[in-house]
């Protein structure tokens, strides 16, 4: 079909989270709360976003990191929630293209004590995607796909890693010996 390039804030609108209290954090509620990081900063029994919301993160040593929460969370003050703008567009498919673009969103930074990424900058980021949402959900899937099988080699890959290394312990240590 037929493939469009568009300014990323002609498909989503992109918010700010909302500043949470420190003193409200803590390691088992229930919620997430998405700020400028990778991991949570922590978690509690409030939320302001719904499931399945992409966030980029926009201050701080990891802006720009692209993620997808698949549960209700709390929007930190750090954090930019984008919503899709009409039904025209697939939150899976524009997830991968944002996390494929992630670089380019990282390379808009500026600041140097604290770098942060500007939401109009944001908004101004090109990308090019097919107008059929059927065409943009059977790419989602596909490349959904390989992250999954990129996670399970991963895992396969660190277990392998600990054999190896308990081989080597043993090998090395002369608690087995090879008969040759």
């Amino acid at each position: 079909g037929e493939w469009k390039t568009m300014k990323l804030g002609e498909v989503v609108y992109i918010n700010k989270g909302q500043q949470l209290n420190k003193s409200k954090l803590t390691d088992d509620d229930q919620f997430p709360v998405i700020n400028g990081g990778i991991e949570p900063s922590g978690y509690t029994n409030d939320w302001n976003t719904e499931k399945d919301t992409i966030t980029i993160s926009e201050g701080g040593n990891s802006c720009g990191f692209v993620n997808l929460i698949n549960s209700r969370f709390w929007a930190g003050g750090h954090c930019y929630v984008l919503s899709l703008n009409g039904s025209n567009f697939e939150v899976n498919y524009t997830y991968q293209v944002l996390k494929n673009l992630e670089p380019s969103i990282m390379s808009l930074r500026v600041g140097s004590g604290l770098p942060n990424i500007q939401k109009s900058n944001l908004g101004k980021l090109q990308i090019f995607c097919p107008l059929s949402k059927d065409e943009q959900t059977a790419i989602a899937q596909v490349l959904s796909d390989l992250d999954l099988e990129i996670t399970n080699m991963e895992s396969k890959l660190s277990k392998l890693k600990l054999i190896k290394q308990g081989a080597m312990q043993q090998l090395l240590t002369g608690k087995i010996r090879l008969k040759f």
